[in-house]
């Protein structure tokens, strides 16, 4: 075994290890592990490539199954909970480990380096700033539906105030003998999360969606 081969498969090793353990390290289903195998197996592929080529085969046929054999294992990191969906981050990260392999496998080590630094700066400092991010204020709408008495609505305005958020509209009607609430005001994240919760746990209502 070559010295140019052995660094191929350290350099695939600590690249994807080092992007794995980011995703390990905030518990996400493609790990340390997974993202090792990944960025190995893409190497090996993509060398295969290159001797089925200088054998007089087609280099591009084993690295173009690549980009659309791996987003099968990017799919199954993608998860949806109602209204919300997580894993795009890793299913995108395991996407990005095996464009990295392929890279080394094609001996282009800084093209390679280079991206798993951005990665793990993205991933690791830009990470940070959304606290600062969640801090902002920013425009949202509560939509409430409530036990029809005006008294419900007036305690339920008067708990989002009582927060020192600003209401910057409440619409009332009426609907199916309930009041359905429309409240428009400026939250944080965390006082958004507060309210709803808060609200979710009043007996006089009934539902909450933004």
């Amino acid at each position: 075994m070559t010295i140019e081969m052995l660094t191929k498969i350290f350099l695939a090793l600590v690249l994807g290890g080092a992007l794995g353990m980011e995703r390990q390290y905030h518990d996400k289903p493609a790990g340390f592990a997974t993202n090792c195998l990944i960025c190995l197996g893409a190497m090996l592929f993509t060398v295969l490539s290159l001797v089925m080529g200088a054998a007089g085969g087609d280099p591009g046929r084993i690295a173009a199954q690549i980009v659309t054999g791996v987003g099968f294992i990017g799919a199954g990191s993608i998860l949806r909970d109602g209204n919300k969906i997580s894993g795009l981050t890793t299913a995108a990260n395991v996407w990005i480990v095996a464009a990295i392999g392929m890279a080394v496998g094609y001996g282009e080590y800084l093209w390679a380096s280079a991206c798993a630094a951005a990665i793990l700066i993205v991933q690791l400092v830009l990470r940070r700033t959304l606290i600062w991010i969640e801090q902002m204020r920013h425009y949202d709408t509560l939509h409430i539906i409530c036990t029809p008495h005006w008294s419900v609505v007036e305690d339920i305005t008067k708990h989002i105030e009582n927060q020192h958020i600003r209401i910057l509209k409440r619409d009332v009607t009426k609907q199916d003998n309930l009041f359905h609430v429309c409240i428009v005001a400026a939250f944080t994240v965390r006082e958004f999360q507060t309210v709803t919760k808060d609200l979710l746990e009043n007996p006089d209502v009934q539902s909450l969606y933004q």
